[in-house]
């Protein structure tokens, strides 16, 4: 491929521009492809981008592949342009960026590009962790700049987290959830803050399983016990889905924001600097081979950083109690999220559960509470509250699951 080639009729250029083609960006480049939208693929490796490419495989009779080109942008980039699509009325330009989760990248790539691109382009990012009133620092338009946050497994997962900052304009937060609904995917509209909605209700959830295992629990039952839940699978196989980075990173962001919360478990810390990043790698909490399919139980490795951090606090623990201690700090931290006004539609935990986690959709995530019961819930916020921070609640909070539902209890009705 040669950078110097003369790029497709800029009438066919995609306005889509993809930058990052790492675990994520590959498979938000998938997704493009797979509901038939033209991309502009942007990486500073092209042997990364080439590769991408090719592993799309693409039929090649409804899809014209560029010739690798310098993109405005001053990288390496590759026009994939589906051919049903092409029209001389291209929309108003968007790019998605997807490179590594550090503020300082993220802010030098926008500073960078803005000057580069279409005045008119709409910016957002696909970070999980960082504020985006952060990242949005000394932008020139930072009305034009928002959150997309894509979820792992993309193919599998039909939400997109789209986070307005205080600044985001409406026509280019039209414009973004009009791309999402091109994906053929629901855009959840959350406002900025930490952890935004998802990994709010996740941090508390994937903390509280490592430190059960790192009590004793058996990774087996911690599955049977999130199975029953309602969860698509174990959380220590949703932390190697996601990745022990990633997870820490929005692990840390959370701490950080409200350190009366949560105690984070030092077993995450120690999958990083073991290099057990997850599926990804092949190597996390449990192994996987080439196909992605994972090994049976724990890897030797990782049940020796288990035994590094064990605590011996002689517990014994049901499969209720199990059940109990991985999905009340999520009811609480949703209680947390409606009160300071970051959720104003409890209808948006089935989208963040359902189209972000994958949780079962045979029925509301509020209703599973309200299944277990306020009597139930209470027992069990008495009984280990003492021992993790995850499950404390305010008194008015207490108040109001005493006196009724626990889905009333957090809609404030």
């Amino acid at each position: 491929m040669n950078l110097e080639s003369t790029p497709t009729d800029r009438r066919c250029s995609p306005s889509i521009i993809l930058v990052g083609v790492g675990v994520v960006g590959k498979a938000i480049l998938r997704a493009h492809t797979d509901a038939g939208l033209s991309v502009c693929l942007v990486d500073q490796d092209l042997k990364a981008l080439v590769a991408a490419t090719d592993s799309l495989s693409l039929d090649l009779d409804q899809w014209d592949v560029s010739e690798a080109m310098t993109h405005p942008c001053g990288l390496p980039s590759v026009s994939l342009i589906h051919r049903p699509q092409i029209s001389s009325q291209n929309p108003v330009p968007l790019l998605i960026e997807s490179i590594p989760e550090r503020l300082d990248l993220k802010r030098s790539f926008f500073s960078e590009v803005q000057n580069r691109l279409d005045p008119n382009t709409i910016l957002c990012s696909n970070t999980s962790t960082l504020r985006i009133g952060d990242l949005a620092d000394g932008l020139q338009r930072p009305q034009q700049f928002c959150g997309m946050h894509f979820f792992m497994p993309v193919e599998s997962r039909d939400a997109v987290e789209l986070i307005q900052g205080k600044q985001t304009d409406s026509k280019s937060l039209a414009r973004a959830i009009a791309h999402i609904q091109d994906l053929k995917k629901t855009p959840l509209v959350v406002r900025d803050g930490p952890g935004f909605i998802v990994n709010r209700l996740l941090s508390p959830y994937l903390n509280e399983a490592l430190m059960l295992l790192c009590q004793g629990v058996e990774a087996k039952d911690l599955e049977d016990a999130a199975i029953e839940y309602g969860m698509p699978i174990s959380p220590l196989e949703l932390i190697d889905t996601i990745g022990a980075r990633t997870m820490f990173d929005a692990g840390r962001v959370y701490w950080q924001a409200f350190p009366n919360r949560i105690a984070p478990s030092p077993l995450l810390a120690g999958l990083v600097k073991s290099k057990r990043m997850g599926k990804h790698t092949g190597a996390g909490l449990f192994d996987y081979d080439d196909a992605g399919n994972r090994s049976e139980g724990l890897a030797t490795e990782c049940l020796a950083l288990v035994d590094r951090y064990r605590r011996d606090d002689n517990l014994e623990l049901s499969h209720a109690d199990l059940v109990d201690r991985l999905s009340i700090p999520m009811w609480i931290e949703a209680a947390h999220a409606v009160a300071d006004g970051t959720v104003t539609d409890v209808t948006q935990f089935d989208l963040a559960m359902q189209g972000g986690l994958g949780y079962r959709r045979d029925r509301s995530w509020l209703s599973f509470f309200d299944e277990l019961g306020s009597k139930r819930m209470i027992a069990a916020i008495d009984r280990w509250s003492e021992r993790t921070k995850a499950i404390q609640i305010q008194p008015d909070l207490r108040s109001a699951l005493t006196k009724g539902s626990p889905s009333s209890a957090i809609a404030g009705t």
